[in-house]
């Protein structure tokens, strides 16, 4: 699926919203890559690939809203807090 370029040059910036950390509740970002490696065996290939993914960061805390993360990144950051939920509570 192919996004759309949204035609900014007439966009009046006092309608818009920005966007903070949701950590430190900083306004700037940088960018970053989430790396996935793609086994040599799903490409046919003779060694495995890396597949670079780009995010935002916060600059002050390095935080990565959730809104800025892929979907798999989600779903892995949720499963390392249960898991560290669950240590706790074994404890």
């Amino acid at each position: 699926m192919k996004k759309e370029q949204l035609n900014t040059a007439d966009l009046d910036l006092s309608s818009t919203t920005g966007v903070l950390c949701e950590e430190c509740g900083n306004h700037t970002f940088k960018p970053i890559f989430f790396l996935r490696k793609i086994s040599r065996f799903l490409t046919g290939e003779d060694a495995d690939k890396i597949l670079p993914i780009d995010s935002l960061a916060c600059v002050e805390c390095n935080h990565v809203n959730p809104e800025f993360a892929p979907p798999i990144v989600k779903q892995e950051s949720n499963k390392q807090k249960n898991n560290k939920q669950n240590k706790k509570e074994d404890e």
